[in-house]
């Protein structure tokens, strides 16, 4: 199946790789299938790409590269969800990043909103993290710079 992206063209991906958001994607009604995509030019950022909007992509990352004292309750997700997790592993949190092109040291993460992906049946959730300690503005740069420090 070919998917059309802004960032990367046009790019041919497996159907059974398809993740559904069964919940949908806060704010964009309708957006219910994404694909994870990697390219080792944005590595460690992932592309979640809409199969159905060419224009719509999330930038994510591993939140515990840059604070790696994150800690969230993901049990209450899952039983929302209704997701049998017989492998840990097919486990995936990521943050959503805000990345401006002209001032890269701005760049934040949405620790309140994390995307929870369990890739054993490809579905997705956003979370609503009401935790005070996580901004959905966060700035990876100023976390990694004050980690190098201390």
């Amino acid at each position: 199946m070919i998917i059309p992206t802004r960032q990367f063209g046009s790019v041919d991906i497996e159907e059974e790789k398809i993740v559904s958001m069964p919940k949908g994607m806060p704010g964009f009604p309708g957006k219910e299938k994404f694909i994870l995509l990697s390219h080792e030019e944005i590595d460690p950022i992932l592309s979640f790409q809409s199969v159905d909007d060419p224009d719509l992509a999330f930038a994510l990352m591993d939140p515990f590269l840059f604070m790696p004292d994150y800690a969230i309750d993901l049990d209450a997700a899952v039983r929302d969800m209704a997701w049998d997790v017989e492998k840990p592993e097919e486990i995936f949190l990521y943050s959503i990043i805000n990345a401006s092109s002209d001032r890269p040291e701005e760049i934040t993460a949405n620790l309140a909103g994390p995307l929870l992906v369990h890739t054993g049946i490809n579905e997705a959730v956003q979370l609503v993290i009401t935790d005070e300690r996580y901004s959905h503005k966060h700035q990876i740069f100023a976390a990694e710079e004050a980690q190098a420090e201390g």
